[in-house]
C-alpha cells in the first residue's frame, strides 16, 4: 500500500529511537514525537452550502428528509440496517489512505450473512467473494476478537486505520458471519470515542439495539474501477448508480432516499382530496448525443439497429467507454428525443397514433399497450436521470 512509503519517512524523522544520538550531534533541535497515531481523517471537509446546493441540482431524483437530531437519525439509520438494508454515510473530513474509516462508507448488519453475495454483486458490482470489514467499539473489541491481550499491555485501540487482521473469537463466529472470513480471520477497524464521536455514537446505537458492537463497513463506491467518493456530488452519483440496492444516503444531517418515477404527476391525476394535479411534461437532463449502429447478419435480411446515447449533463453520467448509455430500443430513443419539457404523454400518445391506420388506432387494445409501452420507456429514462418532469 502507499500508506508504507509515507509510514516509513514519518518512522525515519519521529519516531527511530535508534537516530536520537546523530540527531543530537547533528543539531540541538529535532522534530518533535508522535504522542498518538494520526487522524486518518485528514481530506477536504464539504461546507453545507456545497452540500445542499449538489443535493437541490438533483431534487428530481431524491427524497430529502433534514433531521438534525443526531439521535433520531442514528435510529434511522440503524433500523434501516438492522431490517437487512444498505446505507451510505457521507460525513466530515474524507480519509487519507486506502481505507473507508466511517466518513465515506457503506454500512450494514454483520449478523447477515447473504449481505456479503448482495454488496458485492448488486452495490459494488464485483466479485461475490470479496469480504467486507467490521467496524468495531474499542472497548468491546477484546469481547469479539483475539487481540493478543497476553503480550500487549493495551489492546482497545488495536487498530483505527482497519490496517490489523484479528481471529474472531470461535463462541462468536456465527454471530457476525458477514464480516468473518472463511479462516476466522476479520480485519476490523477499533473506533474510539475521543477519536471518532460521530461514529462511535452511531455504532453504540446499533449495539443498543442489537447487542452487537459493530458494524459491517465498506468503501463508499458503486462503479467499478473508481476510487471512494470524494465531494458531495460523487456522493449523489454514486448513491443513484446504485438503482437503489443502497436505501438510504447519509449526508451531514440530511437522510436521502432514491425518488421513485412519479406516474400520477407526469399524467396530472386527481388526488385523494378531489384536486387535480396538472400534468408535469418530461424535460431531458441536459444535451443529448445519439448513435445508432446496426448489425446485419446472413444475407440481409436481418438488420439489427443498436442506438446509444451519451449525456454528459446528467448525474448519472459515467465517463468509462465514452459516457455511452445503452437504449433498449428505437422507441425509447424517440422518446427521449421529444422530452424537451414542452411535450405531454398525451402528446406523444397522439403523434405515434396518428401515424398508425385509423382501425388500429381507435383499438383500444392497442392503445393500451402502446400507452404502458410509453409509460415504461419515461419510467427507465427517468431513473437513469436522462430526463425528469
Amino acid at each position: 500500500d502507499d500508506g508504507i512509503a509515507v509510514g516509513c519517512c514519518a518512522y525515519a524523522l519521529y519516531g527511530n529511537q535508534a537516530l536520537d544520538a546523530k540527531h543530537e550531534h547533528e543539531s540541538s533541535t529535532k522534530p518533535p514525537m508522535w504522542t498518538q497515531p494520526l487522524s486518518p481523517y485528514l481530506g477536504p471537509d464539504y461546507s453545507y452550502d456545497e452540500i445542499r446546493s449538489e443535493i437541490e441540482a438533483a431534487m428530481p431524483w431524491l427524497d430529502v428528509e433534514l433531521v438534525t437530531s443526531d439521535e433520531r437519525r442514528f435510529e434511522i439509520m440503524s433500523s434501516e440496517i438492522e431490517s437487512g438494508g444498505v446505507i451510505a454515510w457521507y460525513q466530515g473530513r474524507s480519509e487519507l489512505g486506502p481505507r473507508a474509516l466511517g466518513h465515506r462508507s457503506i454500512l450494514a448488519d454483520p449478523r447477515k450473512k447473504g449481505l456479503v453475495r448482495f454488496i458485492n454483486e448488486s452495490v459494488k458490482k464485483r466479485e461475490s467473494f470479496r469480504p467486507f470489514a467490521p467496524s468495531v467499539l474499542s472497548e468491546e473489541a477484546a469481547a469479539w476478537f483475539d487481540l493478543g491481550e497476553d503480550t500487549l499491555d493495551d489492546v482497545s485501540n488495536i487498530s483505527p486505520f482497519m490496517s490489523m487482521t484479528a481471529m474472531v473469537k470461535e463462541e462468536k463466529r456465527d454471530l457476525i458471519p458477514a464480516v468473518t472470513h472463511v479462516d476466522g480471520s476479520s480485519r476490523l477497524q477499533t473506533v474510539r470515542k475521543e477519536d471518532e464521536p460521530t461514529y462511535h455514537a452511531f455504532i453504540e446505537t446499533f449495539y443498543k439495539n442489537t447487542g452487537v458492537p459493530m458494524v459491517l463497513n465498506t468503501s463508499f463506491n458503486t462503479l467499478p474501477s473508481e476510487p471512494i467518493v470524494e465531494t458531495p456530488g460523487n456522493a449523489i452519483r454514486s448513491f443513484l448508480c446504485s438503482m437503489g440496492s443502497i436505501e438510504l444516503l447519509i449526508m451531514g444531517d440530511y437522510v436521502i432516499k432514491r425518488k421513485d418515477a412519479d406516474i400520477s404527476r407526469l399524467l396530472g391525476e386527481k388526488r385523494s382530496d378531489g384536486i387535480l394535479v396538472p400534468a408535469s411534461n418530461p424535460k431531458r437532463a441536459g444535451p443529448i448525443n445519439f448513435e445508432t449502429t446496426f448489425m446485419i447478419a446472413g444475407d440481409g435480411d436481418n438488420v439489427q439497429p443498436s442506438t446509444r446515447v451519451s449525456m454528459p449533463n446528467r448525474l448519472m453520467h459515467d465517463e468509462r467507454s465514452g459516457g455511452w448509455f445503452e437504449l433498449i430500443d428505437e422507441l425509447e430513443g424517440e422518446i427521449l428525443g421529444v422530452c424537451s419539457g414542452k411535450v405531454s404523454v398525451n402528446d406523444i400518445m397522439n403523434q405515434y397514433l396518428s401515424q398508425a391506420d385509423d382501425r388500429t388506432a381507435q383499438d383500444e387494445e392497442y392503445q393500451e399497450i402502446l400507452f404502458g409501452n410509453i409509460l415504461r420507456r419515461l419510467v427507465r429514462l427517468y431513473e437513469h436521470s436522462l430526463i425528469s418532469w
